[in-house]
């Protein structure tokens, strides 16, 4: 079903681990160029790594986000590289660094901190990847979001707020780059039982959250595997500004 994505290149943020580095894997496999970026150099390095030593072409590059230079070196990079970018992923965010807190525990710095990652950095990836991408048949940004704007707990107001940001963004962002033939969408996961989410101070797999899915169990990365390689495929040709939503069933909003 995903065959016209074999050849092409993708760029993963956040891929040292976890669900980017799943996403980076299922790229792999499916015959895409991958490129795999984070700050985290040496799980950088090895996913890029373990990619070669199972024949699939791939290569390590590190940026910042948050960081509008260190985000314009790694879209030149990585289009020099490969000669140009299919596929951008903007996975990497701040959630397993940013403990449960009310609305008055949160300090002004960690608010900005969290921002600068996972808002700020979807817009300046994608503005500096989006020229490299102009034009090339297929192309598609995939945003990573989350269910928590449709939950919102009182603990993670940077957080929710942040990934309601990214929601309004991918509709933003779909509307500016339509013109170029880029197509922006974006993955809502629920809880995924990454080693970030385990190790949350509180845990978010407990018998009574599950109790509220439709799909009785924890999900996993894989689980995310199916939805993003059909939206960043042709099967998802007509679709863009959309968010799709990845829970088991816990949230349904309209």
């Amino acid at each position: 079903m995903f065959d016209d994505l074999a050849g092409k290149v993708a760029l993963v943020t956040g891929a040292g681990r976890g669900i980017g580095r799943a996403y980076a894997e299922a790229f792999g496999q499916a015959g895409l160029k991958v490129v795999v970026s984070d700050i985290l150099d040496e799980e950088g390095e090895e996913v890029a790594a373990a990619l070669r030593e199972a024949g699939h072409d791939a290569v390590y590059i590190r940026a910042d986000v948050s960081d509008a230079e260190s985000v314009a070196g790694l879209a030149k990079r990585a289009a020099d590289t490969y000669g140009g970018i299919d596929v951008l992923v903007n996975n990497a965010g701040l959630w397993g660094d940013l403990d449960f807190a009310s609305v008055f525990d949160i300090t002004p710095e960690r608010w900005d901190k969290a921002f600068a990652v996972n808002v700020k950095g979807v817009w300046q990836v994608s503005v500096a990847v989006a020229p490299y991408m102009r034009d090339r048949p297929g192309a598609a940004i995939i945003n990573q979001a989350s269910t928590a704007p449709y939950i919102v707990t009182p603990r993670t107001a940077d957080y929710t707020a942040g990934k309601a940001g990214v929601i309004s963004l991918t509709k933003v962002l779909a509307k500016s780059l339509a013109e170029y033939g880029i197509r922006v969408n974006a993955l809502a996961p629920g809880g995924i039982a990454t080693e970030a989410s385990l190790n949350k101070s509180t845990n978010l797999f407990t018998e009574s959250s599950i109790a509220q899915q439709c799909v009785k169990r924890a999900g996993q990365p894989s689980d995310l595997i199916g939805p993003l390689m059909f939206l960043a495929s042709g099967a998802s040709g007509y679709m863009s500004g959309q968010v799709l939503v990845v829970d088991g069933g816990k949230t349904m909003p309209a």
